[in-house]
């Protein structure tokens, strides 16, 4: 086996192990979490943490993302610092959201959830500092370091949910420990960050000038970014709780969570370490199309057991272990499993077009792959379809879309590989 084999195994299991731990606490308190909150609960908080992801999601201006692909230490961080600076600022700018709750509550026809909205701003800057530090420590290959605080943030976020549940906080309870989880993972992470400051990395001119350098980031793969979870939770979740009842969207939020829970567990781990080998490798000129292969063949060998475990058993493993009346979750998840199994095969490459430069494509494909799967959930709520029909749909036309995106990676690949094979 070759030194470069060897090396992308180990910290292959190095990021899934710390990835099996996170994973696996969040199973084990599931059923405690289950019956201390009401699904109606699940679902006010679902809503909450898809604005503060929507928003927070660009807080750095995705420049986390570029942070591995600078050879140079001083422009990496000048990167990051540019980062931090852009995540306080839209941190405060979204300081808008609580000064509108009213709105924002009568828009969601929730009055709950309008209590809730001041602690936003302090979710959307955990949001971007994470990125941040997670991606600084990714580029420098502490793999051990980052598994360490994915297990930080599952212990605190889990356990201290429970806590607070046990003593009646409700869903104050599961925003608070979401919130303490993400700043514990901020802080695990700062341990490699290097402290000392250049002040020139403070000036004005060289935020400009890293923003006009990277301008793709903060522009056209921020714009995606903000698009994929606007559609995938700020829209959907928002459409189902309006159209089918805070009911249906806490089962819904409750299968998301844990059906796609071992999907994170493979998926990030693979995509992190894909991500760092194929920058090195364009650093070095080589081809990308080897670690590519070896990673959707990783990717892919977890899916199998994955899916018939989902098909055959889902629906009795949610009554079982989460109550009786999280059995619906069984349903939705074996209806969207054709999804979530192609989510296995495109995860791991979705770093290429920011490696290749490649964003704005990626942005359209994005477009006409949520374009289509919405469209079919409002063909369904227009035409008064069961949830479970026009979940259907949804499901069935992401699938198409995952297909098509899966497709233009390997065309990218391959035309990458020519490329490098003409130097």
């Amino acid at each position: 086996m070759s030194t470069g084999a060897k090396s992308y195994r180990y910290h292959f299991l190095t990021m899934l192990s710390g990835n099996v731990v996170s994973q696996l606490i969040p199973f084990l308190i599931a059923p405690i979490l289950s019956r201390l909150f009401l699904p109606t609960e699940f679902a006010v908080f679902a809503n909450f943490s898809a604005i503060a992801g929507v928003i927070g999601i660009v807080a750095a201006g995705r420049l986390e993302f570029a942070l591995p692909i600078p050879k140079a230490h001083e422009d990496a961080q000048r990167i990051a610092f540019t980062g931090v600076a852009l995540t306080f600022g839209i941190g405060l700018l979204s300081l808008l959201i609580p000064f509108n709750a009213e709105r924002i509550g009568a828009w969601y026809n929730d009055a709950v959830l309008k209590e809730f909205l001041w602690l936003i701003p302090v979710g959307v800057v955990s949001f971007g500092l994470l990125g941040l530090v997670n991606n600084w420590n990714l580029r420098h290959k502490r793999f051990q370091l980052i598994s360490g605080g994915r297990i930080t943030q599952s212990l605190i976020n889990n356990g201290v949910a429970a806590l607070f549940g046990y003593y009646g906080w409700g869903i104050y309870g599961l925003i608070i420990a979401w919130i303490l989880s993400q700043y514990a993972n901020i802080l695990v992470l700062s341990i490699g960050v290097n402290r000392k400051v250049n002040r020139n990395h403070w000036k004005w001119q060289t935020v400009v000038d890293t923003l006009t350098e990277y301008r793709d980031f903060p522009l056209t793969n921020s714009l995606h970014a903000f698009t994929d979870i606007f559609v995938t939770q700020f829209l959907l979740f928002f459409l189902i709780s309006d159209n089918f009842g805070n009911t249906a969207l806490g089962v819904f939020a409750m299968m998301n969570k844990y059906v796609r829970a071992p999907i994170v567990l493979v998926t990030s781990s693979v995509s992190q370490l894909f991500y760092a080998e194929a920058s090195k490798n364009l650093h070095e000129g080589s081809s990308l199309l080897p670690i590519a292969k070896k990673t959707l063949r990783t990717s892919m060998l977890f899916s199998i057991p994955f899916a018939l475990i989902l098909f055959f058993f889902g629906i009795p493993i949610f009554e079982l272990y989460l109550g009786s009346e999280w059995k619906d979750a069984g349903v939705y998840a074996r209806i969207l499993l054709p999804t979530l199994i192609l989510l296995f095969a495109t995860s791991p490459l979705s770093g290429l077009p920011l490696l290749l430069k490649k964003q704005k494509k990626a942005y359209a494909f994005s477009v006409f792959g949520y374009s289509m799967s919405m469209g079919m959930l409002l063909l369904g709520i227009g035409l008064n379809w069961k949830f479970e029909d026009a979940l259907l749909g949804y499901s069935l036309a992401f699938s198409l879309y995952y297909l098509l995106l899966l497709w233009w990676y390997f065309t990218l690949i391959k035309n990458s590989a020519k490329h490098v094979g003409t130097h």
